[in-house]
């Protein structure tokens, strides 16, 4: 089967720009043990996931009509992230893609409040791809520095 990754892309993306504006109530992260599945945003603006689309060769955004509960049951893991915890009560001011198809696409996530640190979502197909994960995500918190000390 062919993809027209551009195009596929596009559309799952069409929700990605309804989340700039939207205050995080809650996260929660769905895990096929050991790894990273699916995030879900629990907002004001409603519920959204962000997952892998295609086996995970890039990602999309979609709307839920709730967020889910947190388990722990036969193997169906919905749990908090504590790394993302920080994010938690804050507006979300940018939601922008990075990296494309088959290399690292995902999204970054900026907060207001919160200048030095951004929400990274991330396809596994980043490089050299662990060994034994095969569609899942990674999950990462950016830290960033905007001044110089000399040393």
């Amino acid at each position: 089967m062919e993809y027209e990754y551009e195009k596929d892309i596009s559309e799952a993306c069409t929700l990605l720009a309804e989340l700039e504006g939207a205050e995080v109530m809650s996260i929660r992260i769905n895990v096929v043990d050991p790894e990273f599945n699916v995030v879900y945003l629990g907002t004001n603006k409603g519920v959204f996931s962000i997952q892998g689309e295609v086996g995970g060769e890039y990602l999309g955004v979609h709307r839920l009509q709730e967020l889910p509960a947190i388990t722990d049951q036969d193997g169906y893991i919905i749990c908090k992230y504590s790394p993302f915890e920080i994010f938690e009560g804050h507006t979300i001011t940018q939601a922008r893609q990075i990296g494309s198809a088959w290399h690292g696409h995902g999204f970054e996530l900026t907060f207001n409040d919160l200048l030095a640190q951004s929400m990274i979502i991330q396809s596994i197909y980043c490089g050299a791809k662990p060994e034994g994960f095969e569609d899942c995500l990674r999950l990462g918190v950016g830290h960033y520095e905007n001044e110089w000390v000399k040393p």
